[in-house]
């Protein structure tokens, strides 16, 4: 409507326009008035977009600079932490290798005290069971019971030989050879069983003290162990910090790189609301200005008229 009416109120002189057509050329104005403080203010916003850029450009620099040197340090913490875990890695294995010498030494000190106890008793046993009764008698039973601890006594090898002979004789019909083969034989043995007790004796304290060193070897390896772990998630917590600086800081970079389009995009969006409020001015604008103010009597005349009144 205000289309439709607006030339036929224009071009009435505004001192001769009705009531109708004053108030049509008045909204029009304020339409008029309305579009071009929308454009002022899209020219303000744009202003103001290009003002944030230019602020951040700086920022987003500074963002970077703080981006590579916290990754540059998280670095260094990685290659600290490597070395670290290395160090801990050698030294876990190495208390492994001591450990399992160790296990060996008690392994084996266990080995040779039990079979110095095991052949004492055995040899104790077989003494009571019979040679005893050997003395008392010819058995070949008992001789049997003996023989196999023979292999084990320190003896005369022709006094050994003899050993069947005598023993099969009964107790009235040895001789003194006979009865120095037997004497020699209970020396043996009971010598043997000293010996034994005398390793066992001996065994006893060093077995524990093996199985103390194993004791303590186990101990460290398991506190090298619990620090090769710890470093080993150090390593990994370092480096899964580092990946997130290094995504930081691409994500830094991007925006730095992105800036610049922004900036070439905002420049041209204000470069052409502030065109399409210059040629509104001009144009619309302007030309409704002029036929709006538009009297019956020109400017000039009017005020040469005005000033012999005036005098």
């Amino acid at each position: 409507m205000l289309v439709d009416g607006l030339p036929f109120s224009l071009k009435v002189p505004s001192d001769e326009r009705h009531e109708i057509q004053t108030a049509m050329v008045d909204m029009v104005k304020q339409t008029l008035n309305s579009r071009k403080s929308s454009l002022e203010a899209a020219v303000s916003t744009e202003e103001l977009k290009i003002a944030s850029l230019q602020e951040s450009q700086s920022k987003l620099a500074s963002t970077v600079n703080e981006a590579e040197a916290a990754l540059q340090t998280q670095k260094d913490a990685v290659h600290v932490a490597k070395s670290l875990l290395a160090d801990a890695t050698a030294a876990a294995n190495a208390s492994w290798k001591v450990l399992t010498d160790r296990r060996a030494e008690q392994k084996t000190s266990a080995a040779k005290l039990a079979r110095a106890q095991e052949e004492k008793n055995a040899l104790e046993s077989a003494f009571e069971a019979h040679f005893k009764p050997l003395t008392e008698g010819a058995s070949n039973e008992h001789f049997k019971g003996l023989e196999p601890h023979l292999k084990n006594i320190d003896i005369e090898t022709s006094l050994l030989i003899a050993l069947p002979s005598s023993c099969a004789k009964p107790k009235e019909q040895r001789g003194s050879f006979d009865t120095v083969v037997l004497t020699e034989l209970e020396k043996a043995l009971t010598a043997k069983i000293v010996a034994l007790g005398e390793a066992v004796a001996v065994e006893t304290p060093a077995s524990a003290e093996h199985e103390a060193a194993a004791f303590a070897a186990q101990e460290e390896y398991d506190a090298k162990k619990d620090t090769q772990k710890r470093a080993a998630t150090e390593f990994e917590a370092a480096q899964k910090e580092q990946s997130d600086r290094e995504s930081t800081l691409n994500i830094a970079k991007k925006a730095v790189e992105e800036w610049q389009p922004q900036m070439n995009a905002a420049m041209g969006m204000m470069d052409s609301t502030k065109a399409a409020l210059e040629a509104f001015e001009l144009g619309p604008l302007a030309g409704f200005d002029k036929y709006s103010s538009m009297t019956s009597t020109p400017a000039e005349a009017a005020a040469a008229e005005a000033a012999p009144a005036g005098a």
